[in-house]
């Protein structure tokens, strides 16, 4: 018997906000990303006579997408504002405001995918090669900021995906490539050390 293909995960490399029809966010500040599958729970449909069970049929479950936990440790004002909507404004090319939707007024949310690429390693170390996983038709949320002395504030966004029916809920490519342009995050811990060994 064939021994079955396995892959060592670890640590959420890159993410990225595909938007529809638009721009792409690929941010590598994710530290933890969570999914939980929405499921809509079958019933048992009995036949009952004279209190008497006879017979029992139970509908089988169905899963309508997952909502997705996404922790980013920095503020992106342009993916806050196609993740809940609101606007941003910018002085000189740079950020100088960002304005939330308007109360009792429905959010123009975009629908775009949720990729995450996570690491696989080897025995010896990273293996250059990576898991894509692909969320598709998500939606965003609402975000409230928190902030704490001494800690660093972090955006925890709550996307939901809801595949259109007879589609696939998500996708995972083997790649062994990052998106162009874009750099795998390595912290400075990590170069210094490797520097050292070199």
């Amino acid at each position: 018997m064939a021994q079955a293909e396995q892959f060592a995960l670890c640590d959420v490399v890159l993410t990225e906000i595909k938007v529809s029809g638009g721009s792409t966010h690929s941010f590598s500040t994710a530290d933890e990303i969570s999914c939980e599958p929405v499921i809509e729970e079958g019933e048992a449909v009995n036949l009952t006579i004279k209190n008497k069970l006879i017979a029992s049929k139970q509908t089988p479950d169905m899963v309508l997408g997952h909502d997705i936990t996404c922790k980013d440790n920095v503020f992106t004002p342009e993916l806050l504002a196609d993740i809940q909507g609101g606007a941003v404004a910018k002085k000189l090319e740079k950020f100088s405001k960002y304005t939330a939707p308007n109360v009792g007024a429905m959010p123009s949310t975009k629908t775009f995918d949720f990729i995450a690429y996570v690491e696989i390693v080897g025995d010896d170390g990273s293996t250059g090669d990576y898991l894509k996983y692909t969320f598709p038709n998500c939606k965003g949320s609402f975000i409230s900021p928190n902030f704490k002395d001494g800690e660093y504030y972090a955006n925890e966004y709550t996307i939901k995906s809801r595949p259109a029916l007879n589609t696939s809920l998500y996708t995972v490519d083997l790649v062994s490539e990052l998106p162009v342009g874009v750099s795998k995050f390595v912290h400075p811990a990590v170069e210094a050390l490797e520097e050292l060994e070199e």
